[in-house]
């Protein structure tokens, strides 16, 4: 046993034991329907107390082997690189980006709110030329405009985000994998906010890669990114003249951690980088829940609870953000702050009277709307209606004028 001497007990004497961690954490419960992480599905919570797995036992490698066969029937895939990165969508985001951008690479990238303006900036960073598609907050590209401006500009990339969360913006994936195959372009879509709550059907559309999160649709913890890379995408990975500037999201690293390039039989030579083994357990028994409800039932959840929602909604007098009701996203609702009210306000008077967390908006439409996420564990229509009871309390409190 190893003493201080009195040089490091004086040293450790002029720094007190902070009084804020003397005491147990103690949150209360709150309705997270803000259209960030929502409230998990229990099964997904409860994972996290199960009994460790060492990194490379067998139990371990069969659990990461289950997590990707769950994550391509989300995605109605069978790419084999399949997997999750550490990390949160951004995290995701960043890694597909550095994964298939070489200096020099040109990508299209629709930008129709704050998602898409970030992957410009972050493809920038990896050295792309990027040509900007923008289209006005509430509104989407159609096929043709895509078309245009892909035989235009010949890119070797195209970026979309299906679900536009900071401005509730739908943008379909049919059609857009046929025309990248057209003009020899790899698409990239973000489906952060349309995983797990409406169909993307990777496959059936041709899309090259995806990256998502695991706190939306999924219902699950923060943490994880999960992503998949068709066989394209990854023929163009394998032809990299340079390595991706990020190791810990290097895909073909990755393959090597999730066994996929890998023998199974020789588990220490996988090894990359420790997990949270307790993310992963909770990711799989989120995946475990879908396939348990079945993943068209699920996307009808969602369809249900939000024509529920917004038909009560309506009813109240909020105005869609949105115009067109098929441009809309399904579980990440927005509607405009009415006049005469204030939305900092109603936030505010929702969150402190019912313990419920909605959002006053992102970015530039910020205290102009608000913003309700129903997604996951909270897709369903008692979730729906407690909501919808807070927001007419408020609409009608005078605590809410401006």
């Amino acid at each position: 046993m190893v003493l201080l001497d009195n040089k490091n007990t004086t040293i450790a004497s002029q720094y007190e034991k902070p009084e804020c961690l003397q005491s147990p954490l103690e949150p209360e419960n709150r309705l997270l329907v803000s259209g960030a992480a929502a409230n998990p599905y229990k099964r997904s919570f409860e994972a996290l107390r199960l009994p460790m797995l060492g990194h490379m036992g067998d139990r371990t490698i069969k659990m990461l082997s289950e997590i990707q066969e769950g994550l391509r029937y989300v995605l109605q895939t069978k790419n084999e690189y399949t997997l999750a990165y550490h990390g949160t969508g951004t995290t995701g985001m960043s890694g597909v980006l550095d994964n298939m951008i070489e200096p020099g690479d040109k990508i299209l990238v629709g930008v129709m709110g704050y998602w898409g303006d970030k992957v410009a900036k972050i493809a920038q960073r990896f050295g792309a030329i990027v040509i900007r598609m923008e289209k006005s907050p509430g509104s989407r590209l159609s096929l043709s405009e895509i078309e245009a401006e892909l035989e235009m500009h010949r890119p070797d990339l195209l970026f979309l985000v299906s679900g536009e969360s900071s401005t509730c913006v739908y943008q379909p994936v049919e059609g857009i994998g046929e025309l990248c195959y057209k003009y020899d372009c790899i698409s990239i879509i973000d489906v952060i906010a349309t995983a797990g709550i409406q169909p993307i059907r990777m496959d059936e559309n041709k899309i090259d890669v995806v990256y998502f999160n695991t706190h939306k649709g999924c219902g699950g913890i923060v943490g994880l990114s999960p992503v998949s890379y068709s066989p394209r995408a990854m023929s163009k990975v394998k032809r990299r003249q340079t390595l991706p500037r990020i190791y810990q999201t290097d895909i073909t690293v990755q393959a090597e951690a999730w066994y996929i390039t890998m023998p199974k039989e020789s588990p220490h030579d996988g090894w990359r980088h420790s997990f949270s083994i307790c993310l992963l357990y909770s990711l799989r028994e989120v995946l475990a829940r879908i396939v348990e409800e079945g993943i068209e039932n699920v996307w009808e959840r969602h369809a249900d609870t939000h024509r529920y929602f917004t038909s009560r909604a309506e009813k109240l007098g909020l105005e869609h953000f949105v115009p067109n009701p098929e441009d809309r996203l399904l579980a990440t609702i927005m509607f405009k702050v009415p006049p005469g009210k204030d939305g900092y306000k109603i936030v505010s008077y929702i969150s402190e009277k019912y313990q419920i967390d909605i959002s006053p908006g992102l970015f530039v439409n910020m205290g102009k709307v608000l913003r309700v996420g129903l997604f996951g564990n909270n897709a369903n229509r008692e979730t729906a209606a407690t909501v919808i009871e807070a927001l007419e309390s408020a609409l009608n409190s005078t605590a809410t004028d401006l």
